[in-house]
């Protein structure tokens, strides 16, 4: 008899408030086989997302970090939500934020990810090269002068005078690579992840107080795995950095356009499936 089970899709999704947006993406996600694992930042009020437990293939991640920009924050509670993911069967990991809406419908996601699947293929983007300067991001230890309650004004004083700034696990690490943190992987490499950290703890370590380790720990293990020669070397979630600035645009009901030519223009698993950073869905 023919297997009827649906290709089984974990969609981990970090956020730190609740918004419209967020709960539209819960909807489109909300299909046999999908699971969406939320992780909230660990400072924000969790009672603002009670609306969304009525969903049943939503589940929350507990105990939450509390991310700072440019922190490892971002790395632990990612880990947090893959271990999470581990008490499935799901095949392919997708981390997403809070501010993403589908392009595709869940079922079209599905059969991209399933034929993906089946040719082993990670989606990690990673630069060709990575700089000097961003690899001085994990050579040098930062100590985050974020001083939003008195506690972490003392403790940033305290590692200034009392800790080394330079890395002492800088040398034990792979070549570095850096890329988006959106990242599709499948359930073997995450395992392969919490294996290769398990022999290997001073991996973690290195990167305890780097900068922007979410774009290069991921990346780097990746690149120096035997999963390196199945990655597509892109992500499935479409940035658009074409304005001028820090970060990509966020797209509103004037860039549909864009988006339904970009949507008119995939194919295959190689653009079908992706995702698009949106701040809200009006104009």
């Amino acid at each position: 008899m023919k297997n009827s089970t649906p290709f089984p899709i974990a969609f981990c999704v970090l956020c730190h408030k609740y918004t419209p947006v967020l709960e539209e993406l819960v909807r489109q996600l909300d299909a046999p086989g999908n699971e969406v694992f939320i992780h909230v930042d660990g400072k924000s009020r969790i009672e603002d997302f009670a609306s969304l437990r009525s969903h049943a293939n939503v589940r929350f991640i507990e105990p939450r970090t509390k991310i700072y920009w440019g922190g490892i924050g971002m790395i632990k509670s990612t880990l947090r939500l893959f271990t999470a993911t581990r008490s499935g069967n799901f095949r392919y990991i997708v981390l997403i934020s809070g501010d993403t809406l589908p392009l595709y419908p869940a079922g079209e996601i599905r059969t991209s990810l399933q034929k993906a699947y089946a040719e082993s293929r990670e989606f990690l983007f990673t630069s060709p090269d990575i700089t000097p300067d961003e690899a001085g991001w994990v050579r040098r230890r930062r100590f985050y002068p974020d001083k939003s309650t008195v506690v972490r004004r003392i403790k940033h004083i305290a590692m200034n005078c009392f800790m080394r700034s330079d890395n002492p696990y800088f040398d034990t690490l792979p070549p570095l690579k850096k890329g988006s943190q959106w990242i599709a992987v499948t359930d073997r490499f995450r395992d392969y992840v919490f294996d290769y950290l398990a022999a290997h703890p001073d991996y973690y370590k290195a990167f305890r107080y780097s900068h922007c380790a979410d774009e290069i720990f991921f990346q780097t293990l990746l690149c120096d795995s035997p999963f390196a020669g199945h990655n597509t070397n892109y992500s499935l979630v479409y940035t658009d950095w074409s304005q001028p600035g820090a970060h990509p645009k966020t797209f509103a009901t004037s860039d549909l356009p864009q988006l339904t030519a970009l949507k008119a223009g995939g194919g295959g698993y190689c653009r079908s499936g992706r995702f698009s950073p949106a701040k809200s869905t009006t104009g």
